[in-house]
């Protein structure tokens, strides 16, 4: 079951890119291109981490554990960083609180089913 709360967690990571796209960057423009490769590069991530979640890691598979838990430290992390030092002050706190959660929760059931798992091992 935590895998799929873990799943329809992943998704919630969908309003970055939705947040990203909704101001219609302007293609014709260096950084509109690189918003759209960011946006599709964050979906692209998002949608692996799901089916990862669904198949491999409900089965118990080890790899499928460190497959979810690479991009909260090479996505999640810094980009709650960058945001609390570049965020303005105004919308800090509406920033930040749902994505500190988010990380805290998806931590929190990669620590779960890591813990089950070696508790099966043993």
């Amino acid at each position: 079951m935590a895998a799929v709360v873990l799943a329809v967690g992943l998704l919630g990571l969908l309003a970055a890119p939705i947040t990203m796209l909704s101001d219609h960057p302007d293609l014709t423009s260096r950084t509109g291109r690189h918003l759209l490769a960011g946006a599709l590069g964050i979906t692209s991530v998002v949608l692996v981490g799901v089916v990862i979640c669904l198949i491999p890691l409900r089965r118990g598979e080890a790899w499928a554990w460190w497959a979810v838990a690479i991009p909260l430290f090479v996505l999640g992390i810094p980009i709650f960083i960058v945001d609390a030092m570049f965020v303005p002050a105004r919308t800090r706190l509406a920033t930040l609180l749902p994505q500190g959660l988010g990380d805290i929760f998806a931590f929190a059931l990669l620590g779960y089913l890591m813990w089950r798992r070696r508790r099966k091992i043993t």
